[in-house]
């Protein structure tokens, strides 16, 4: 969690603060849930890569880490949460302390294997869906007021034409020829 204080126009305070508590990835097939695999990650040791929940000044999300962390002024939060049943991948060094040691059934830890090193990377949502239509819509709007202009300008260009020429279209109005230049004869008397 990263939580923004803003102390003056120019000046912020930023908190960046992170669980102290181990969690557990569960490996496995989701139809043979009792086969799985709990592989514990220490989140001190971790990276974990997903896009942030954003809570921006004065919504409920700012305004109520404000008041659990007794922070005075306008801030933003900027937290990061892993659900139950999101899917994710990840990456390290995974050791089973009890497998490596041979503890038998009443030896044993109770940590199991932990993932050392890890990369957590939650898988994020697409933005396509929302922002294809969006794009389109801009792009016909944007391609409307041009067509709109361009109308504009050739009525603007057909006011300030002659009469005459105004009324007949480009196609059959006779065009300008050049003539080869007429040389000047002396006249004689």
């Amino acid at each position: 969690m990263r939580i923004t204080q803003r102390l003056t126009d120019r000046s912020q305070l930023v908190h960046e603060i992170e669980s102290e508590e181990a969690f557990e990835l569960r490996w496995g097939r989701p139809d043979r849930a009792l086969e799985d695999l709990r592989v514990r990650v220490e989140p001190g040791a971790a990276r974990i890569q997903a896009p942030p929940v954003l809570h921006r000044e004065g919504t409920p999300g700012a305004e109520s880490a404000a008041r659990y962390f007794g922070l005075a002024g306008p801030l933003s939060v900027e937290e990061v949460l892993i659900r139950v049943g999101e899917a994710l991948s990840a990456e390290g060094i995974l050791s089973d302390f009890d497998a490596a040691v041979g503890a038998g059934p009443l030896r044993s830890t109770s940590r199991g294997p932990e993932l050392h090193e890890a990369l957590v990377t939650l898988e994020s949502r697409s933005l396509a869906p929302v922002l294809l239509p969006w794009a389109l819509g801009t792009a016909a709007a944007l391609m409307s007021g041009m067509g709109l202009a361009t109308y504009a300008a050739w009525r603007a260009h057909l006011l300030h034409l002659p009469v005459a020429a105004a009324r007949l279209p480009r196609l059959l109005a006779p065009h300008a020829q050049l003539q080869p230049p007429e040389i000047p004869r002396p006249r004689m008397p």
